[in-house]
Protein backbone atom coordinates (compact mmCIF):
# COMPACT_ATOMS: atom_id res chain seq x y z
CA UNK A 1 0.00 0.00 0.00
CA UNK A 2 1.43 3.37 -0.99
CA UNK A 3 1.87 6.21 1.51
CA UNK A 4 -0.43 9.17 1.11
CA UNK A 5 1.21 12.38 0.02
CA UNK A 6 0.89 15.25 2.47
CA UNK A 7 -1.00 18.32 1.46
CA UNK A 8 0.77 21.67 1.51
CA UNK A 9 -1.26 22.81 4.52
CA UNK A 10 -0.43 19.73 6.53
CA UNK A 11 3.29 19.89 5.68
CA UNK A 12 3.42 23.53 6.84
CA UNK A 13 1.86 22.57 10.18
CA UNK A 14 4.38 19.76 10.61
CA UNK A 15 7.25 22.13 9.80
CA UNK A 16 5.99 24.66 12.39
CA UNK A 17 5.74 21.93 15.03
CA UNK A 18 9.30 20.81 14.34
CA UNK A 19 10.55 24.41 14.49
CA UNK A 20 8.95 24.89 17.91
CA UNK A 21 10.63 21.74 19.20
CA UNK A 22 14.05 22.90 18.05
CA UNK A 23 13.60 26.27 19.77
CA UNK A 24 13.18 24.50 23.11
CA UNK A 25 16.47 22.64 22.79
CA UNK A 26 19.91 23.88 23.74
CA UNK A 27 21.65 26.38 21.44
CA UNK A 28 24.16 23.83 20.14
CA UNK A 29 21.42 21.44 19.11
CA UNK A 30 19.47 24.25 17.53
CA UNK A 31 22.54 25.34 15.60
CA UNK A 32 23.13 21.80 14.37
CA UNK A 33 19.52 21.50 13.20
CA UNK A 34 19.64 24.77 11.29
CA UNK A 35 22.91 23.77 9.67
CA UNK A 36 21.39 20.44 8.61
CA UNK A 37 18.45 22.24 7.02
CA UNK A 38 20.75 24.63 5.20
CA UNK A 39 22.87 21.74 3.98
CA UNK A 40 19.77 19.91 2.71
CA UNK A 41 18.55 23.00 0.88
CA UNK A 42 21.88 23.50 -0.85
CA UNK A 43 22.34 19.71 -1.33
CA UNK A 44 25.82 19.60 0.20
CA UNK A 45 27.56 16.29 0.67
CA UNK A 46 27.61 14.60 4.08
CA UNK A 47 31.31 15.39 4.47
CA UNK A 48 30.61 19.09 4.07
CA UNK A 49 27.71 18.79 6.50
CA UNK A 50 30.07 17.38 9.15
CA UNK A 51 32.52 20.25 8.60
CA UNK A 52 29.73 22.82 8.90
CA UNK A 53 28.47 21.17 12.10
CA UNK A 54 31.93 21.20 13.62
CA UNK A 55 32.36 24.91 12.83
CA UNK A 56 29.01 25.80 14.39
CA UNK A 57 29.72 23.77 17.53
CA UNK A 58 33.14 25.44 17.90
CA UNK A 59 31.59 28.92 17.58
CA UNK A 60 28.98 28.19 20.24
CA UNK A 61 31.60 26.62 22.53
CA UNK A 62 33.86 29.69 22.13
CA UNK A 63 31.02 31.98 23.16
CA UNK A 64 30.30 29.90 26.25
CA UNK A 65 33.96 29.65 27.28
CA UNK A 66 34.47 33.37 26.69
CA UNK A 67 31.62 34.13 29.08
CA UNK A 68 33.10 31.79 31.69
CA UNK A 69 36.54 33.38 31.28
CA UNK A 70 35.07 36.85 31.86
CA UNK A 71 33.34 35.63 35.01
CA UNK A 72 36.54 34.02 36.30
CA UNK A 73 38.54 37.21 35.61
CA UNK A 74 35.93 39.29 37.41
CA UNK A 75 36.08 37.05 40.47
CA UNK A 76 39.90 36.88 40.36
CA UNK A 77 40.14 40.68 40.47
CA UNK A 78 38.16 40.76 43.73
CA UNK A 79 39.91 37.88 45.55
CA UNK A 80 41.45 38.99 48.86
CA UNK A 81 42.91 35.60 49.73
CA UNK A 82 42.62 31.84 49.51
CA UNK A 83 42.34 29.13 52.16
CA UNK A 84 45.38 26.85 52.04
CA UNK A 85 44.48 24.67 55.03
CA UNK A 86 41.58 24.17 57.46
CA UNK A 87 41.79 22.82 61.00
CA UNK A 88 38.34 21.38 61.65
CA UNK A 89 38.70 20.68 65.39
CA UNK A 90 39.48 24.29 66.28
CA UNK A 91 37.66 25.93 63.33
CA UNK A 92 40.67 27.83 62.00
CA UNK A 93 41.56 28.45 58.36
CA UNK A 94 45.07 29.25 57.14
CA UNK A 95 44.84 31.98 54.50
CA UNK A 96 47.30 33.15 51.87
CA UNK A 97 46.58 36.88 51.73
CA UNK A 98 46.55 38.78 48.39
CA UNK A 99 45.34 42.15 49.72
CA UNK A 100 45.47 43.85 53.11
CA UNK A 101 42.81 42.70 55.60
CA UNK A 102 42.09 44.01 59.09
CA UNK A 103 40.21 42.94 62.18
CA UNK A 104 36.54 43.93 61.89
CA UNK A 105 36.39 43.67 58.08
CA UNK A 106 33.42 41.77 56.67
CA UNK A 107 34.31 39.10 54.11
CA UNK A 108 32.65 36.43 51.97
CA UNK A 109 34.02 32.91 51.92
CA UNK A 110 33.10 31.06 48.72
CA UNK A 111 33.80 27.45 47.74
CA UNK A 112 31.61 26.07 44.96
CA UNK A 113 27.98 26.65 45.90
CA UNK A 114 28.81 27.16 49.58
CA UNK A 115 28.98 30.87 50.36
CA UNK A 116 28.89 32.52 53.77
CA UNK A 117 29.64 35.95 55.19
CA UNK A 118 31.46 36.74 58.42
CA UNK A 119 33.38 39.42 60.26
CA UNK A 120 37.08 38.92 60.90
CA UNK A 121 37.27 38.43 64.66
CA UNK A 122 40.79 37.06 65.05
CA UNK A 123 43.98 36.96 62.97
CA UNK A 124 47.16 35.22 64.04
CA UNK A 125 50.67 34.66 62.72
CA UNK A 126 52.66 31.94 64.54
CA UNK A 127 50.15 31.96 67.44
CA UNK A 128 50.53 35.72 68.02
CA UNK A 129 47.47 37.91 67.44
CA UNK A 130 47.77 40.71 64.83
CA UNK A 131 45.45 43.55 63.80
CA UNK A 132 46.08 43.44 60.04
CA UNK A 133 47.63 41.17 57.44
CA UNK A 134 49.39 42.39 54.29
CA UNK A 135 49.89 40.88 50.85
CA UNK A 136 52.01 37.71 50.82
CA UNK A 137 51.44 36.71 54.46
CA UNK A 138 49.93 33.43 55.60
CA UNK A 139 47.66 33.97 58.58
CA UNK A 140 45.35 31.90 60.73
CA UNK A 141 41.76 33.10 61.01
CA UNK A 142 38.90 31.80 63.15
CA UNK A 143 35.91 30.93 60.92
CA UNK A 144 32.27 30.29 61.83
CA UNK A 145 31.66 27.54 59.24
CA UNK A 146 33.72 24.92 57.43
CA UNK A 147 36.19 26.50 54.96
CA UNK A 148 37.84 23.74 52.90
CA UNK A 149 41.11 24.15 50.97
CA UNK A 150 40.63 26.35 47.92
CA UNK A 151 37.91 28.52 49.46
CA UNK A 152 38.15 32.05 48.08
CA UNK A 153 37.96 35.11 50.33
CA UNK A 154 36.10 38.02 48.73
CA UNK A 155 35.10 41.45 50.04
CA UNK A 156 31.51 41.66 51.29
Amino acid sequence: MAKKARTKKKSKKVAKRKAKKTLRRRPVRRAKKTMKKKAKKTKKSTRNLKKVKAKVVKKVAKKVTAAKKKLVKKIAEQVIGKVTHYYDRIGVAVIAVNETIRLGDTILLKHGKRVFEQKISSLQVNHTPITSATKGQEVGMKVDEVADEGTLILPA
